[in-house]
């Protein structure tokens, strides 16, 4: 697998886990009463979180042998747009068009970075 493909599906995988844990935590925590650890860990969703994670981890560090920092650590950040979208598609939230226009100056920044290599 080459270093930026590696560096792609980190960041992709980083995007789900983010929304996976939300959606984990968030079924768990229905009521603050029945919150429980032990039932974090029966959730499907916690454990999407765990695996996305441990496999952009390693990944990551494939991708981190072979790019340099200052270009690969900044590219993370297109991860907000996909956690942005997935968040309408999966947890059904709302964002606000100034939250847009953020990611929008991130995702700007990040084309810069990425047309620097």
């Amino acid at each position: 697998m080459s270093a930026f493909s590696a560096l792609w599906l980190t960041i992709v995988l980083s995007a789900c886990a983010q929304v996976f844990l939300k959606r984990g935590v968030t079924q768990n925590s229905a009521s603050a009463a029945s919150f429980s650890y032990v039932s974090l860990l029966k959730s499907p969703w916690v454990w999407a979180w765990m695996a996305s994670f441990v496999l952009a981890t390693g990944l990551w560090l494939i991708a981190m042998s072979r790019i340099e920092v200052s270009y690969a650590f900044p590219l993370l950040s297109i991860s907000y747009p996909i956690v942005a979208v997935l968040s309408i598609f999966v947890l059904r939230e709302r964002v606000p068009a100034s939250r847009w226009m953020a990611i929008a100056v991130i995702t700007f920044g990040v084309a810069l970075i990425y047309r620097s290599a």
